[in-house]
This record gives C-alpha cells, sequence and structure tokens, in this order.
C-alpha cells in the first residue's frame, strides 16, 4: 500500500483513540480554557493539513477525468462528474466539494510537453503555503478569489507578486527579511506573526487588487444579458427559495417599488414620528362578539399610550428582519399587479391565484389548502385571506369524483367599493402603518363566510402583512354606522377603548362652535 495512504491510516487510528478516550472519559468538560484553546488550534492545523491532500488529490482527479482520456477515473468509479466522485469518497455535501473542486483547478500544475515535468502552479507561492499546513482550502479561496476576477487585466509578473506577498501574510511572515533568512527554521516560529484567518487574505488580495487594477471590471451589457435569469424553486419548509440576476435597471425598478413601500418611518425607531413597531404582547384577548383581529402594531406617541399610559419602548420595535420587511413589500408589489389587469389573459382569465381547500377546513381554519398551479402546500388560513382579497368558487364533487355542483360567489369588492373606501381609510387603517391605499387589500370585517356582505359597511382595507396575519395579533376591528374602529392591545390602550380610524371628520359645525363670553 502507498506509504501516504499508510501513514493517513496510522493517523486516523491514533485520532480515533485520543477522540474516543476523550469522549468515553468525558475529558474535554474538564479541560482548562488553555487546553480547549490548544484543542482547537491543533484540529485547525491537521484540518489544513487534510485539506491540502485533498486538493492535491482532487488535481489528479481532474487531470484523468479530461476529454480526451479513454480510461477516466470517473467513469471507473461510476460518476460523470469530478465533483460527484470527490463528494462521495469524502463523504461530504456538493458545496464542499465545489469549493475543493475550484481549488485545486487554480493550484493545478501541468506537465511540459518536452519533459514531461510539472510546471509552475498558476499560485506557487500559495500552493506552497498550502504543502507546509500554513492555510486551507477556506484561506485559498480568499485569497485567489478576488484576484481570479480580474484575471484578463492583470499581468503575469503582478499576478506572481500578489501570490508571494499573500503567501507570506498566510505563512505569518512578516517582511521579506523573514522570507530571505535561510536560518528560519522552527526554532525562529516565534519570531514571526500570528497566522491569518481566511478574511485576512480576503482583505489583502482586494487591497493587491486596487492597486493592480485600479478601474476594475468594465461594465458589459453583453454579459449581463446572458446571465439574466429568474429561478423560482420547489416549496420546502414551507418556503420557495428564489434566484437569478436582474439586470441593472429592473432591479432598479424593484427597489423603488419596495423602498416606496418600506418607508423609512417605519422603520426609523428615534424618529417621534414613525410608524408601526411589531412586538408580540404578553396578554391575547378573543373578542368573540366580531371575531376579527389585526396584527401586532403600535404608534409612536411619544411614549404614552392613548390614555396617557407609558408603555415600554422596546415592545414598539418591528421584529421582522429586513430581509423579511422586503419579501412582505415584493409580496404587495405583485398582489397589486395581479390585481390591475393589464396582464395577457391564461385561459381565457387575468392571472388569478387559485387556491383549492375543503369546506369543513375552510369552515374550521384547520388543516391545510392547496396552491392549483405548483401544488404546493399552505395553511388554511391564508386562503382565507386569499378569499377574502379575492373571491371564492363553490365546486361540489360526488363519490366517483365528478363534479356534481358548480356554483359562484360575487365576493370581491368592484372598482367603485374599492375607490369609496379608499376615499374613507386612505391607506391600511392600522395606526401607524404607511402603506398607501393603491397596495392595500379589502378585508371583509365581518367574515363573508359568517354572511358577511361584501359591501362598503364591512370592508377595511388592510396591507398585505396585516391582513395575512390579522388573526395572530391582538388588535380588533368592527364597523360602528359604516366606520371603522380599531381596539388595541393592553400595551397601546389600558382602557381597550374603540377608536374611530383615519383622518378625523368635522362634527356638526354648531358643536364645533366655541362658546363665547359675555361680559356683564
Amino acid at each position: 500500500m502507498n506509504t501516504i495512504v499508510a501513514h493517513l491510516e496510522d493517523l486516523e487510528r491514533s485520532l480515533a483513540e485520543a477522540s474516543g478516550e476523550a469522549f468515553e472519559n468525558e475529558v474535554i468538560p474538564d479541560l482548562s480554557d488553555a487546553e480547549i484553546a490548544a484543542l482547537l488550534e491543533t484540529t485547525g492545523r491537521i484540518q489544513k493539513r487534510i485539506e491540502g491532500l485533498q486538493v492535491e488529490a482532487s488535481v489528479q482527479v481532474l487531470e484523468r477525468s479530461a476529454p480526451m482520456r479513454d480510461d477516466k477515473i470517473t467513469e471507473k468509479y461510476g460518476w460523470a462528474r469530478p465533483v460527484d466522485l470527490i463528494r462521495v469518497l469524502t463523504r461530504t455535501d456538493t458545496r464542499d466539494a465545489n469549493r475543493v473542486v475550484k481549488t485545486a483547478r487554480l493550484l493545478s500544475r501541468t506537465r511540459g510537453i518536452s519533459n514531461g515535468e510539472f510546471l509552475p502552479a498558476r499560485y506557487p507561492e500559495l500552493r506552497s503555503a498550502m504543502v507546509d499546513g500554513a492555510i486551507g482550502v477556506a484561506g485559498l479561496l480568499a485569497a485567489m478569489e478576488p484576484l481570479e476576477q480580474s484575471r484578463a487585466r492583470i499581468l503575469d509578473d503582478a499576478r506572481i507578486e500578489a501570490d508571494r506577498q499573500l503567501a507570506m501574510l498566510a505563512c505569518g511572515i512578516n517582511d521579506d527579511r523573514d522570507a530571505d533568512d535561510s536560518n528560519a527554521d522552527a526554532a525562529d516560529a516565534n519570531s514571526r506573526g500570528p497566522l491569518p484567518v481566511p478574511e485576512d487574505l480576503r482583505i489583502l488580495s482586494k487591497v493587491l487588487l486596487a492597486y493592480l487594477d485600479p478601474d476594475g471590471a468594465e461594465p458589459s451589457d453583453e454579459i449581463g444579458a446572458r446571465t439574466r435569469g429568474f429561478i423560482i424553486g420547489r416549496e420546502r419548509d414551507g418556503a420557495v427559495r428564489v434566484r437569478g440576476n436582474l439586470l441593472p435597471e429592473v432591479a432598479g425598478q424593484l427597489r423603488l417599488l419596495l423602498d416606496s413601500l418600506l418607508n423609512p418611518r417605519v422603520d426609523a425607531p428615534d424618529d417621534p414620528t414613525g410608524g408601526v413597531r411589531f412586538a408580540d404582547s404578553a396578554d391575547v384577548d378573543t373578542d368573540a362578539s366580531t371575531g376579527d383581529s389585526s396584527a401586532h402594531g403600535s404608534v409612536d406617541d411619544g411614549g404614552v399610550t392613548p390614555n396617557g399610559t407609558p408603555h415600554n419602548e422596546s415592545m414598539f420595535i418591528d421584529q421582522r428582519t429586513r430581509a423579511q420587511k422586503m419579501h412582505d413589500a415584493f409580496a404587495m408589489v405583485i398582489t397589486t399587479a395581479a390585481r390591475d389587469g393589464g396582464f395577457p389573459q391564461i385561459g381565457g382569465a387575468t392571472p388569478t391565484l387559485v387556491v383549492s381547500v375543503r369546506a369543513d377546513d375552510y369552515a374550521t381554519g384547520s388543516g391545510w389548502a392547496t396552491v392549483v398551479n405548483t401544488g404546493d402546500l399552505i395553511p388554511s388560513r391564508v386562503a382565507e385571506q386569499t378569499g377574502c382579497a379575492g373571491g371564492i368558487q363553490r365546486v361540489l364533487f360526488d363519490d366517483n369524483g365528478r363534479i356534481a355542483s358548480l356554483g359562484t360567489s360575487a365576493r370581491i369588492f368592484n372598482a367603485l367599493q374599492r375607490r369609496a373606501i379608499t376615499l374613507r381609510d386612505g391607506g391600511c387603517i392600522i395606526p401607524g402603518c404607511t402603506t398607501p391605499a393603491s397596495w392595500c387589500e379589502i378585508h371583509h370585517v365581518r367574515e363573508h363566510a359568517d354572511g358577511g356582505p361584501t359591501h362598503t359597511d364591512n370592508g377595511v382595507l388592510l396591507c398585505w402583512w396585516h391582513h395575512r396575519n390579522l388573526h395572530l395579533s391582538e388588535w380588533r376591528i368592527r364597523m360602528n354606522g359604516g366606520v371603522p374602529e380599531i381596539r388595541g392591545p393592553l400595551w397601546w390602550d389600558r382602557t381597550r377603548r374603540w377608536h374611530p380610524t383615519g383622518t378625523p371628520r368635522p362634527r356638526d359645525r354648531h358643536r364645533q362652535r366655541p362658546r363665547q363670553r359675555h361680559k356683564s
């Protein structure tokens, strides 16, 4: 057996003995802080040595899998790509295998045609640092990737110099004198600086790139047009992954739309005129009379509730991340575009989201609904929101699966009703929410399933986020003489009174007239 493999198998047995003793005898929890640090440092050095051997072996896999070879190593082991063979043999995932293969391509050495000897690698000094165990795959990629992005614009001499400086940093060499000192051996290791982390190498690589390629990469319309794309993946764990590349003007337009919804007032916690902050309220209350609710929210009001009671400022911080806010704004953009009616028809109708749910599940709010065009499952409460903003069509099947009955229901608010509700509400009625009316959905205050009519006296404007999370909050909505009223959580109003929404309307002018005092 090859000496290298034999040595590694001996190492594996030693590691197995050491780790077995450590775990069986519970040694690690009893180690001191210094011993824990030494353990991590030692395993890091071993890991870099192992990664160096994997990279060199992967170089041979790439060479022995070349298209012109008849005896490809990949075909011998039953795989089509080198990355798949490496992934299976190292028992790792595709991402880590791709990183090893990428490093192998950058550090590979070709043989000369005349004498068959190896020519220098593209980054010879960094390869030597890998051989010495000073740097692993993460550090190598951090050092080489920035330079490779401008590969066509960097001269070979400049690349070799950058390689030398990066290798010096990787080995902890402070200056050229340490590098040229022939007596710099293990005894002189203490005179060198600490070994860097991959991010240190990436920073130096970018600094070197700024000197070697000060103009940077030229923007290319052809590259952008070729790499543009938008891919919607499969549903997994309740979410669908989206990836792709947008052209600059498309990304700019999308950012403008999202920025128009993500008003800075909503995000600024120190702004006294700011908008809604979302937080879980400690007390949960259910209004049995209406069965309606709305999303957690609050209004910046100078640290007091509507009745003058101070509240905790931390409760006003929006718990959503920036990415989650971007998603919710994007959802509003999509629903507004679908409602606009300017898209081509599909199957004789405008693009309409169809969600299928059993009548029993819809009535009880339990179970799952199905997005018809994708087959993805969503909670039945989401189907309730979809039906509230759109419409419901009842389709009854017999025991054999035949369509026995087909009915329609005029559930959606028409354009005239929407204009009237927009004039009344002005936007999302949750206090402090700045979402404009054009981006909002119309919510049935009394659910349509409970007999609530599709009438202006039963519809209010809610943004996508508040509408979707209506039932999870402690806000309550009711209609009083055709006027929506809001009752907030305890931290917003400890009296739990109902408050009118929107812009206050002037009352009878005789009641508004101030009293006049007459002097005797």
